[in-house]
């Protein structure tokens, strides 16, 4: 049995800390998260994660954030057929929120 079958697993818990990107599908969006060290151009090194957050609430606020927003997010990581290694978060907090653009 290969273990992606097409099924979740459940693989381990998360605590990240990044900015909320765009939307990828009606439930997920990407939270950029920059790593604490440099690479050898002295930039830090930037991650793309798929982030998923499930709500019973049918105005979801984690869909409704502005993107640029700093959140907490708590959850664990899962393999989703439809987008690969993602969060999917059981606790967010709003750390920062977004600019109004202009």
């Amino acid at each position: 049995m290969d273990l992606f079958d097409g099924g979740f697993i459940m693989l381990t818990n998360i605590v990240a800390i990044g900015v909320i990107d765009e939307e990828i599908r009606s439930n997920v969006r990407m939270l950029v998260v920059e790593r604490p060290h440099r690479d050898p151009n002295g930039d830090f090194v930037i991650d793309r994660m798929p982030i998923c957050y499930w709500s019973r609430a049918t105005n979801n606020y984690f869909m409704t954030m502005r993107k640029g927003t700093l959140i907490l997010v708590k959850g664990r990581l899962e393999h989703m057929p439809e987008v690969g290694l993602t969060i999917v978060a059981d606790y967010m907090e709003t750390l920062m929120p977004a600019k109004p653009s202009e």
